[in-house]
């Protein structure tokens, strides 16, 4: 990811793997991105069960996509790596250390978030 802007998005469902600009799923972030850096489809997709992090969503890969983001996340450390889901930025937390096991733990401000991103996970069209 290049950089954000706050307010009303308007930019269309992302549909290429090149540099472009999409919106957050609420319509109020303007994301300006980079290339895709890899994708991956997991092989499910689960809310948290730990009593303490009832706001996670856990997501089990296969080895390739394990890989996969392995590099990806190399490749952004220290920046933000866009989550796209449908064409639509899901989210894009800043990469602190390379991701290289599954499974792969992504954490919401809350319970209901946590929910929707699994459900939309789920039935997703494209990963």
């Amino acid at each position: 990811m290049i950089s954000s802007s706050d307010g009303p998005c308007t930019a269309p469902a992302l549909t290429s793997d090149g540099a472009a600009s999409a919106c957050d799923r609420a319509g109020t972030t303007t994301y300006d991105l980079a290339q895709v850096l890899g994708v991956i489809t997991p092989d499910s997709v689960t809310l948290s069960d730990d009593q303490g992090s009832t706001n996670s969503v856990n997501l089990d890969l296969n080895d390739t996509d394990t890989a996969t983001l392995s590099d990806a996340s190399r490749e952004a450390l220290e920046k933000n790596l866009a989550i796209v889901l449908d064409g639509r930025v899901l989210s894009a937390p800043l990469v602190k250390d390379a991701l290289i096991s599954s499974p792969l733990t992504l954490v919401f401000g809350t319970v209901s978030e946590a929910q929707q991103v699994a459900a939309d996970m789920r039935t997703a069209t494209t990963p």
